[in-house]
């Protein structure tokens, strides 16, 4: 069983990006807004940028994480901004994992509702069964947010 950690260094940046990158999800330019928000993480630490981790960590390599930081526009929302596991890791409950420990620091850290984002293109779609299947709502589409056909959706759950 993998063990969960809670911090971060500039050594994990690299399996991030493998993880992101081993998905076939993210668009370039998206697997670098979440480099920077683990560099901002880095140089401010948790607490002042607002950027909250778990990764998950197998025969020392890490194999998946998590990032997710308190909403600034209220006082209980949390949002998970990226949930990625390493490819040949899917399919054995490890999101489920990471995502259950997400949720359990949120809430010791005084969060009251998770929100997560993501696309409605075809793709999307395992990923959107996974939302539902751990407990979350759809709550918004936002039509063509993401370019021509690409919805954002907006999932909620109260923790």
């Amino acid at each position: 069983m993998p063990e969960i950690s809670f911090k971060i260094t500039p050594a994990d940046r690299p399996a991030f990006e493998k993880i992101l990158a081993s998905s076939g999800f993210f668009y370039d330019f998206e697997i670098e807004v979440a480099l920077s928000l683990a560099d901002e993480t880095f140089t401010h630490g948790e607490d002042k940028s607002g950027y909250y981790w778990v990764k998950l960590v197998e025969d020392g390599e890490v194999i998946g994480f998590a990032n997710f930081g308190p909403n600034p526009s209220s006082v209980h929302s949390w949002d998970i901004y990226w949930l990625a596991i390493q490819e040949e890791y899917r399919k054995k409950r490890y999101g489920s994992l990471i995502l259950t420990k997400t949720e359990d620091r949120i809430r010791s850290l005084g969060g009251k509702i998770a929100w997560i984002e993501t696309s409605g293109r075809p793709l999307y779609e395992p990923t959107r069964h996974f939302y539902i299947r751990n407990g979350y709502e759809l709550e918004a589409t936002l039509r063509e947010f993401y370019g021509p056909g690409d919805p954002k959706l907006v999932y909620r759950k109260e923790l």
